[in-house]
């Protein structure tokens, strides 16, 4: 509401018959006409070259053939040229109405009427309820995906590279290419060496227990490699056993001679 009569008010301090954008609008497409070639075939239509490009104007027919007067309802730079060519001519009377001060008077000129506090309003009674509409919720999956644009540009998918034959757009696994067809390309990829297994390291955590036979200083129970050097040990002492009872056998047969 007092937007309306804000505008309403500012239209009447206007004294041009043009907005003032659209009046702007002019004054900035004259700027541009120095550089136009104007070649006239009759006194309404006319040629006109620009630096780059060339036009046909049509003061009868309002038409360019850059299809901006068309389009906007003010002349174009290149009918501007025309129209200030030909003697007699104001630019305002080949503008569209919608842009003079009076249409713009006439779309505001309607009030809205001020409105009261509601705990003022006349109560009336209506006779029936107004209910929400009945609604019933569609068959299927509801959906969680936007509706995209159709000129909205589409993510190109990643493509993968197949590590057993080289070509594009599978993996390893879903690979159907022969094994003679890798190897004539010469394209198949090394195969894998398969991890060394590292011997286990086991946690020597178990205690040492003394036979009730030994006596303190000595070794403890070797289990496991040390075996062997026990064998060899327990071998040593039976033989120097051996040879101590044949020196004293030897030893008593001279005595006893």
């Amino acid at each position: 509401m007092t937007k309306l009569d804000a505008r309403r008010r500012c239209a009447l301090r206007w004294k041009h018959a043009l907005v003032p954008n659209a009046l702007r609008n002019v004054q900035d497409v004259r700027k541009m006409t120095n550089e136009f070639i104007i070649r006239r075939s009759d006194d309404m239509r006319a040629e006109i070259t620009s630096p780059t490009h060339r036009f046909v104007v049509d003061l009868i027919a309002r038409e360019c053939s850059c299809n901006r007067w068309t389009l906007t309802g003010m002349p174009c730079s290149h009918a501007t040229a025309l129209i200030q060519e030909i003697r007699g001519l104001d630019i305002v009377e080949f503008i569209d109405p919608c842009y003079y001060t009076e249409a713009y008077l006439a779309t505001y000129e309607l009030r809205v009427n001020p409105l009261m506090d509601r705990q003022l309003w006349e109560h009336v009674e209506l006779g029936y309820t107004v209910l929400p509409p009945m609604s019933r919720r569609p068959r299927g999956r509801p959906k969680k995906k936007r509706i995209k644009d159709p000129n909205e540009a589409k993510r190109t998918k990643r493509m993968h590279k197949c590590s057993r034959c080289g070509n594009w757009g599978h993996h390893k696994s879903s690979c159907k290419e022969s094994l003679q067809a890798i190897e004539a390309q010469g394209t198949q990829a090394l195969p894998k060496q398969p991890r060394k297994q590292q011997p286990k390291r086991r946690a020597n955590n178990k205690k040492t227990t003394s036979t009730p036979g030994t006596m303190e200083g000595s070794q403890p129970h070797v289990e496991g490699g040390n075996q062997s050097a026990v064998g060899v040990s327990s071998q040593t002492l039976l033989s120097s056993a051996i040879v101590v009872v044949i020196f004293f056998v030897v030893f008593e047969v001279g005595v006893s001679e």
